[in-house]
């Protein structure tokens, strides 16, 4: 098993994550404490799915652009474990960035620097 751990401030479907997706064995859904930041840690089988395909899944659940003044009110983050992970955000994000017109906001950062253990997330579900 691998640990995929996403994060938004504003509503963005984490629930889709449970919805049988292929591959998906567990998912814990809850708020970073300190933190109007919803988060979303996936366990998943990298035998039946990718980490590059579950990134492709965050992007999709949730609107990772800025907005003129809304910089920080709709902030996405991408908290990776290992160096796999590291690049395949930064991939997917560039990807992105060619296709939209507006800014991806979504910062790629360690989750070791956010969430060292599940005591960190008050989980919801």
């Amino acid at each position: 098993m691998e640990r995929a751990v996403f994060g938004a401030s504003e509503f963005f479907s984490q629930k889709a994550f449970i919805t049988g997706f292929r591959g998906i064995e567990n998912v814990r859904i809850g708020h970073l404490k300190g933190a109007n930041l919803e988060i979303v840690e996936v366990w998943f089988n990298p035998w039946k799915v990718s980490y590059d395909e579950i990134v492709d899944l965050f992007f999709d659940l949730h609107d990772p652009n800025s907005r003129e003044g809304q910089l920080f009110k709709n902030q996405s983050f991408i908290f990776f474990s290992d160096m796999n992970q590291l690049a395949v955000a930064k991939q997917k994000k560039n990807e992105l960035q060619h296709i939209c017109k507006n800014e991806i906001i979504t910062e790629i950062t360690p989750v070791w620097e956010h969430i060292n253990s599940l005591e960190e997330i008050k989980l919801i579900s």
